[in-house]
This record gives C-alpha cells, structure tokens and sequence, in this order.
C-alpha cells in the first residue's frame, strides 16, 4: 500500500485495512509505504501481485514503470489499484497508463477488495460510481452501430481503405491516389490500428461489413462478392 501525498509518513487513508480481517479475501498486505519512491526502494526479493495507490500528486508513467518494473508486454493492463478523487480527467490519465483498477476515495472496502482482485488477474475494474455517473456514454459507446468505428480514420485512410477492400496492392494503391508507396504503408497501418484489426484481410473485410463499399461502382456488400478481394489480399 502507497499513499502518496509526498510527505514523510504514512497518512491513515488506508487505516481501516489493517481493521479488516482481509485473510478472508485472501489478501496480505506485506508492505506500507508514503510514497511511489519509497515502495520501490523496500522492494528486494519480488513485487507484490497488486500494488494500492492513494495518488495525491501527479502520476506519472514512469512512477508505475518503477512499480511495475517493464517485462510485461505492453498492451496488458498493470497490478495497479489507484484510488482517486471524483475527478474524471484524473480517473482518465489513469486508466490510460494502464493501471487495472481505479476506485474512489469513498468506495467501500468491498469494492477495494473487489478491484484488488481484478488488478491481481490484469482485469479492468471501475467504481460503480463512475460506472453510474457516466452510464448513459457507457450505453451508448456499446449500442452505437459498428459503422461509427469507421469514424476515426481520415478521408484519406477512408480512400486508402477502399482500395484495400478492392483487392489493391500497396503498390496499386500509390498509383490510384498519387501518393507514394511509403505513404501507402504509413496510412495501412494506421487503418490496421483504429480498427483494432491485426491485417488487411480483417480491414477489409469490415469495409464490406459496415456498408463501405455498397456504393461502389460494379459491387455490392454482399460477404460473397467480397470472397475475391480478401483471397487477393492474402497475397498482396
């Protein structure tokens, strides 16, 4: 446990945790700390599964890199638990430097011990409060039509990604929107990751499933008419 506030001792924030018979969520608190620089400095002989963290300064990447150390690959999510103040911009930074868990200073333990849990498995945890003060983007986010993902390319990724469902090679491409090749590369891959796809197959094969390439000259969205253009992007 870490609360940081940068002063030179432990502040009781987590003081009804020593009060709780926590052996009876399997959880063992081996370590208390009053700041990031601290905790890293106690470790020797291994990292806990879960770090808990009062942040009251800043928090920073390398702070977590510290915690954390760097041999996990960098899309998994961090054995972090960071309690917050009710401050989206601040619950936003957090999540991004991929810390598994973000709780209020008012959660109840049970939800502590909850995201405690989850950080240990690597899986995102969110107080319910955020989860109800911000419901209705998060109904909205998982009811919106797929197509909306189509939304954050730019108009020339969108040109790019047509091409692409059409069965054109990078090559084919350059030539069709005179850009060169090296920019043709540049804008595919970028396509690759907006969509969250791992080839040009996946790409383009969502082209066709959202209704990109309905109006094309001479094609149709059918998944049967788009059987030749991903078989020629295999080998493209």
């Amino acid at each position: 446990m870490i609360d940081d506030g940068g002063d030179t001792a432990v502040e009781p924030f987590f003081a009804w945790m020593h009060a709780m018979d926590l052996g009876r969520f399997n959880i063992t608190v081996n370590q208390v700390s009053p700041t990031v620089e601290h905790a890293v400095r106690k470790v020797t002989h291994g990292r806990p599964d879960v770090w808990l963290l009062r942040a009251r300064r800043a928090l920073t990447s390398r702070a977590l890199l510290d915690l954390c150390g760097d041999g996990a690959p960098q899309e998994r999510l961090r054995p972090v638990v960071v309690v917050c103040d009710d401050d989206i911009g601040e619950i936003g930074d957090v999540l991004s430097r991929r810390a598994s868990a973000v709780v209020l200073v008012n959660d109840s333990p049970w939800q502590i011990t909850s995201a405690i849990h989850a950080a240990a498995a690597r899986k995102l945890f969110l107080s319910s409060q955020v989860l109800d003060q911000y419901r209705d983007q998060i109904v909205e986010l998982i009811t919106s039509p797929p197509s909306r993902r189509l939304g954050v390319l730019t108009n020339r990724e969108h040109d790019v990604l047509v091409c692409l469902a059409e069965g054109k090679s990078n090559a084919q491409i350059a030539r069709c929107l005179y850009i060169s090749r090296a920019t043709v590369g540049s804008h595919v891959l970028s396509i690759l990751r907006k969509l969250e796809v791992s080839n040009r197959t996946e790409a383009a094969a969502l082209a066709y499933q959202y209704g990109l390439m309905d109006n094309r000259p001479g094609g149709t969205a059918t998944e049967l008419e788009a059987q030749p253009a991903m078989k020629e992007l295999r080998h493209a």
